[in-house]
């Protein structure tokens, strides 16, 4: 899977995100897989089905962030135009298979699940992809986003190779 994690901030966000996508019981490592973009107002980062992640991160563009409360904004106009580029795809998940979204808009971050649900947490920590829990884990322990990653390169058979960091407002 991945490895992504995100830090609120009291004035924005970083996220970071390794480059080893893994299918097929085979890891690829490639400079023009990112897994985080930013597209217009929005920094999106995505863990799971990669057909999924591909379409939202590359193949579509997200409503314009009209500056009402981002909370709101999320679960009103972003979720519902998500599950419509979901639906008109075409492509339907396995059973087995899964996808999260961590989104950054006006310096705030998100979390979304695979059910489509907007979750905030008040740790302002955010971890998505199967490393997740090790860096989550090894941000608290030392409040390195760096350390975090390299933490969970070394636990996680499913993430590797450079790391890609996006800061905004910080």
């Amino acid at each position: 899977m991945t490895t992504i994690l995100g830090v609120q901030t009291k004035n924005g966000f970083t996220v970071a995100a390794d480059s080893q996508v893994t299918a097929d019981d085979r890891a690829y490592i490639h400079s023009s897989m990112p897994k985080i973009v930013q597209i217009g107002d929005y920094v999106i980062s995505g863990a799971g089905n990669s057909r999924y992640c591909d379409i939202v991160m590359f193949a579509w563009e997200p409503p314009r962030y009209d500056g009402s409360e981002p909370y709101k904004f999320m679960v009103s106009q972003f979720i519902p135009e998500l599950k419509k580029i979901h639906e008109s795809t075409g492509y339907t998940l396995k059973d087995d298979d899964t996808f999260s979204f961590l989104i950054g808009l006006d310096n705030k971050l998100f979390q979304v699940s695979e059910d489509y649900s907007v979750i905030v947490t008040d740790t302002n920590v955010y971890g998505i992809g199967s490393g997740s829990a090790y860096a989550v884990g090894a941000y608290f322990a030392t409040s390195s986003v760096s350390t975090a990653m390299n933490v969970a390169k070394k636990l996680d058979i499913n993430t590797g190779g450079r790391i890609q960091t996006v800061k905004k407002g910080t």
